[in-house]
């Protein structure tokens, strides 16, 4: 009987954490994956907005054009710097 107790204690225990060291590696690829992506979605987005606002300034009149640009650099002596 304490044999057969201890025999399934020790089994189950081995088990355990064979089941937890194989589980660790995994997460941390797939959360490697995720945040791999996550960042390419971010440049994917931020090139389609560059884009869009790109194509919005061509659009506008040459007059629209350069007051858009003067206020641009006016912003830019304005705002101070950000770090990040």
């Amino acid at each position: 009987m304490k044999r057969l107790l201890f025999l399934s204690i020790f089994s189950l225990s081995l088990i355990c954490s064979l089941s937890f060291t194989s589980c660790f590696p995994e997460s941390a690829v797939r959360q490697k994956k995720i945040d791999r992506e996550r960042k390419h979605k971010e440049k994917q987005a931020r090139k389609a907005y560059q884009m869009d606002l790109k194509k919005h300034h061509k659009s506008q009149s040459k007059q629209t054009q350069s007051m858009m640009k003067k206020s641009r650099r006016k912003s830019k002596q304005v705002t101070p710097l950000r770090i990040k």
